[in-house]
């Protein structure tokens, strides 16, 4: 007992020692081209790793982005359990550098890119075959424009990593930079990646709608047009007739889907948290399996009661249930306490960790979104009102007439449309900030909050390990 621990003591000691230079230290690792990476299993390996990392798989990563997207968008709010104070402070537009769960994503992103670029640059070996090497190459600039597209999403401009050489302390790119990367990155994906592919794998599909909607983020409208005409015309993608069956487990890689996340339950990282941070205890769920924390997450009544009396989107919203506790029916419905059910529980549950797979771009979003872009060139045409007719026929309601749109009503449709049918799928912050009303409708729900709050804080403990990282302007 002694013996061991003065050897403890003495690491410690040493583990203590000061030195004012990083040292050049020559890393071993199990990823050296002399044994994991030269066979194309070893690097398939590697490459589902930063697909699963992309993926925004386990834990925290798999639930934040909807709540950065959701809570700061008032498009809902929360409250119990440990995750409350970190919730209040993106419902208030007071979050700061050291929120977690905005780190969770910045470190998430980052991984997915680190893996993706070991694998590129193990590439180059002569017992790879062609087709290979052109594949796996495909799918790295597919997960490096994804993962640089949400990260400057969240962020703006950052750091570009490129190569597992690259310094670690390096700078953030400038706009134009990470702009032209992301754009260089997926193009280069469209044009190798095939138009089928493994579920949750790139596809070229998969690659336009990120692209698109990259676009479409950034005020390109003719770009985002050109691109989601593209997707149109593949004539793989379609609205299922059923809202509901887009979500539905049993139906889970439907046609409808352009890019979605596959999730596994039983894996170590590969589960996903929501409904165990929508539903209270006391909830009915369908499964003894099913697991829930603290935590709820609510729907305010005024965006219920928006919908349509026969819009079958709103038929996903639970307004009230009967507790398991005390046997009576509690209302949800006029105390802004309506829950969020697009993702069904999943039978094969454990616990709160749950396997259902999560769309991240359908083919309503695509329609949407080249109505959008066709309405901002050109203003309003009949082709613009039918592709947001697709949509509203799809959930039960009249169509709209082409007759008194201006513009700018237009627009304001559209944009009304997109929250009716993609609530609480992590869209409602972009496009509000695309809209110009993100920062003014927090103002008016109360909230003190600046024009600077579009764009996330770089997190704190990324500028403490790298000097040469700018935080965000207004942090």
């Amino acid at each position: 007992m002694n013996t061991h621990f003065h050897k403890l003591l003495i690491v410690l000691i040493f583990s203590l020692v000061a030195c004012e230079d990083r040292l050049d230290e020559e890393v071993f690792s199990e990823l050296a081209p002399s044994n994991l990476l030269i066979t194309e299993e070893g690097i398939n390996s590697l490459l589902n790793s930063a697909y699963t990392y992309g993926h925004r798989s386990g834990g925290d990563t798999s639930w934040s982005p909807y709540y950065m997207a959701s809570m700061p968008a008032g498009e809902v709010w929360g409250a119990g359990g440990g995750i409350e104070s970190l919730w209040q402070a993106l419902i208030d537009h007071n979050w700061d550098s050291n929120h977690s769960q905005i780190r969770s994503q910045w470190v998430g992103y980052y991984r997915s890119i680190r893996d993706a670029n070991i694998v590129l640059d193990n590439l180059d070996n002569e017992n790879f075959s062609d087709e290979f090497k052109q594949n796996i190459e495909a799918e790295v600039h597919f997960l490096r424009g994804w993962s640089y597209s949400e990260l400057y999403n969240l962020f703006g401009a950052v750091p570009l990593y490129t190569s597992p050489g690259d310094d670690p302390l390096l700078p953030r790119a400038t706009e134009t930079e990470v702009q032209t990367f992301i754009e260089q990155e997926l193009n280069l994906a469209i044009n190798a990646l095939p138009v089928q592919n493994e579920f949750g794998r790139g596809t070229r599909g998969a690659a336009l709608g990120i692209l698109a909607k990259y676009y479409l983020n950034g005020r390109q409208w003719q770009e985002a047009a050109d691109l989601t005409q593209q997707i149109m015309d593949l004539g793989v993608y379609e609205l299922i007739a059923d809202y509901s069956q887009v979500f539905s487990i049993e139906n889970e890689g439907n046609d409808e889907l352009v890019w979605a996340l596959p999730k596994d339950a039983s894996g170590v990282s590969t589960f996903q948290q929501l409904n165990a941070l929508i539903f209270p205890p006391d909830f009915p769920r369908p499964f003894p399996n099913n697991g829930v924390f603290a935590a709820r997450t609510y729907l305010f009544d005024n965006f219920v009661n928006s919908f349509d009396v026969n819009d079958m989107r709103k038929n996903l919203i639970i307004t009230e249930y009967v507790s398991t506790a005390s046997g009576e029916v509690v209302s949800g419905l006029g105390n802004d306490n309506s829950f969020p059910y697009k993702i069904e529980f999943d039978p094969s549950s454990v616990g709160a960790r749950a396997g259902n797979d999560i769309p991240i771009i359908r083919y309503a979003d695509i329609l949407l979104s080249r109505a959008e872009a066709l309405n901002e060139l050109s203003g309003p045409s009949q082709e613009v009102v039918d592709l947001i007719n697709q949509v509203r026929t799809r959930a039960g309601i009249p169509s709209l007439n082409l007759a008194g749109f201006t513009q700018e009503s237009l627009r304001q449709a559209i944009f009304q449309e997109r929250e009716w049918e993609l609530w609480f799928e992590g869209k409602a912050r972009e496009d509000q900030i695309r809209n110009g009303t993100f920062i003014d409708r927090a103002q008016a729900r109360g909230k003190t909050t600046a024009a600077f709050r579009a764009l996330f804080p770089i997190p704190e403990r990324e500028l403490d390990a790298n000097p040469a990282l700018e935080q965000n302007p207004g942090y």
